[in-house]
Formats: C-alpha cells, sequence, structure tokens
C-alpha cells in the first residue's frame, strides 16, 4: 500500500512540475508579446532625405538646356523680325507673346490640379485623350514646370525685350522720347501679364479637366499618325503570317 500512496504522490509531483512549466512557458511567451507589442508601437525614427535626394537632377538639366536654347531662338528671332515690320505688326506680335505666356501658365496649373477620375474613365472606354491626359497629370511636376517656369517666364523676357525694341522704333520713327515711351510699354506689358495670369488662375482651378482634355486632345493629334502605321504594319504583318500559314498547310496537305 505505501508504495502505491508513493507511486501516486511522485505522479501528482510530476503532473504539478510539468504544469508549473507550462504556466512559466506561457508566461514568458506573454511577456514577449508584449516587450515585442511596445517595441512595434514605438514610432521608428524615419530618415528624412536630404535636399539633394528630393531634387530631380535630369530633368533639372533638361530644363535649364531647354530654357536656355529657346529663350535664344526666340530673342533672336523677336529682335530680327521686329526689326523689319512696321509697329503694329510689332505691337500684335509683342501680345502674341504675352498670351503665350499666360496660355502656358493656365495649362501647368490646370495639370497640377486636374483629378484624374474623369481620365482613368476615358482611359477605360479606350479615349485616346484619356491616356494622354493621365500620363500629363502624372507628370505634373514636370510639366507645370514646364510650362509655368520655362515657356512662362522665356514669353515674360522675350516680351520684355521686344517692348524695349517697338519703344526704339517707336521714338526714331515719331521722334519721341524713347525713355519715356520704353516706361510705357514695359509697364504695359508687366500689367497685362499679370492681369492675364490672374484671371488664368481661376479658370485653370475651376476648369482644370476640361482644359487638360482639350490640350490631350491637341497632343492626341500630333501622336496620332506614328500609331496608325504601326497599326498597319501589325496588321500587314498578322496577315503575312496567315498566308504563309495558310501556304504551310496546303504544303503538307498536297504530300499527304
Amino acid at each position: 500500500m505505501e508504495d502505491i500512496h508513493r507511486r501516486e504522490r511522485n505522479e501528482q509531483e510530476v503532473k504539478n512540475s510539468s504544469k508549473n512549466e507550462k504556466a512559466d512557458i506561457q508566461d514568458s511567451e506573454k511577456k514577449n508579446l508584449k516587450r515585442q507589442d511596445k517595441k512595434d508601437s514605438k514610432p521608428k525614427p524615419t530618415r528624412k532625405r536630404s535636399f539633394l535626394a528630393l531634387v530631380n537632377w535630369k530633368w533639372v538639366i533638361t530644363a535649364f538646356l531647354s530654357s536656355l536654347v529657346i529663350s535664344i531662338l526666340l530673342s533672336v528671332l523677336s529682335s530680327e523680325v521686329l526689326s523689319a515690320v512696321s509697329i503694329v505688326i510689332a505691337l500684335l506680335i509683342l501680345l502674341a507673346f504675352i498670351m503665350l505666356g499666360i496660355v502656358f501658365d493656365i495649362i501647368g496649373l490646370s495639370v497640377a490640379t486636374a483629378n484624374e477620375k474623369p481620365f482613368n474613365s476615358m482611359a477605360a472606354q479606350r479615349i485616346k485623350a484619356g491616356k494622354t491626359g493621365l500620363s500629363l497629370i502624372r507628370k505634373a511636376d514636370q510639366v507645370s514646370s514646364f510650362c509655368n517656369d520655362v515657356i512662362g517666364d522665356i514669353c515674360g523676357v522675350v516680351s520684355g525685350s521686344a517692348a524695349a525694341t517697338i519703344a526704339i522704333k517707336i521714338s526714331s520713327t515719331m521722334g519721341i522720347d524713347g525713355v519715356l515711351i520704353s516706361l510705357i510699354l514695359c509697364g504695359l506689358v508687366s500689367a497685362i501679364t499679370v492681369g492675364g495670369k490672374a484671371m488664368g488662375k481661376a479658370l485653370g482651378m475651376n476648369y482644370s479637366v476640361e482644359i487638360v482634355t482639350l490640350v490631350a486632345k491637341l497632343l492626341s493629334i500630333f501622336t496620332r499618325n506614328s500609331k496608325k502605321g504601326k497599326t498597319r504594319k501589325s496588321a500587314k504583318d498578322r496577315s503575312n503570317k496567315k498566308l504563309s500559314k495558310n501556304e504551310a498547310d496546303s504544303d503538307i496537305q498536297n504530300l499527304k
């Protein structure tokens, strides 16, 4: 009997020790989980990217070179053309430069503020302007930089130089003081540019989708011919492949 009691006691002790071990393991697992939760809950320190890493240097270089070339070409052409034409035509050319800067400013703002949803639906319906509009909106930083900074600033500089040449031409032909005329013309150019861009801001923000759609349609006209050529080539290739397959099948049948 004593042996039986001893065995029972030993079995109970073994059971109790196993239970205690299990409880200790569970407690340690719970503690580890709590530690991991605390570590995860702590905000991880985010490394701030440096200014040099944020700048798109490729686009900066292309914008610099393109603005340099365009400004030189427009300055040379404007000076040569304005010196050869009459005063009225020169004033119309100056107004055209001002309007060009205003129009591109509107386009740049519209692309930066437009929503992608209508263009996604147009692209889903396989409308070409939808895909072009999406590509413009997804490259909004480059498009707005090109329209507002490159074209807009170049038009401002060229219109200022054109106003100076027109003032010299008016003073030489009419015998009026050139300084006064240049001040009046430069003031008018700056006033028309600032006022037109102020009106264009409201237009570009409120009708951004319509403006981007119009620009996308105009761009799709210029890119249509190349794609038509590709589709024609692909159709010809498909027809040639079908003819070669049919010829091969006929040759096999003749052999049989």
